[in-house]
């Protein structure tokens, strides 16, 4: 089961992303970066089940800066 973690840049991104997909109904949680993957930023990610295509894509639009994707245990690099 896909357990997808948007990595943020800091941990200011990652609350002020959180409140922002809160405001969309989109649920996110902040949590540490797993070890595994390499990190990049602050160490810190949001955990979001469901709709993290559209939750990316509002974090960006929105000037939230993102290090990249994860899954916990795999990292995949989506910075840019």
């Amino acid at each position: 089961m896909d357990q997808p973690l948007i990595m943020m840049s800091s941990i200011t991104y990652a609350m002020r992303g959180k409140e922002l997909l809160k405001g969309y109904g989109i649920k996110a949680e902040i949590e540490r970066t797993p070890k595994n993957s390499s990190r990049q930023g602050c160490g810190y990610s949001l955990y979001v089940p469901v709709r993290t295509e559209e939750a990316e894509r509002l974090l960006r639009e929105n000037g939230i800066r993102i290090s990249g994707r994860s899954e916990r245990g795999m990292k995949h690099d989506l910075s840019g």
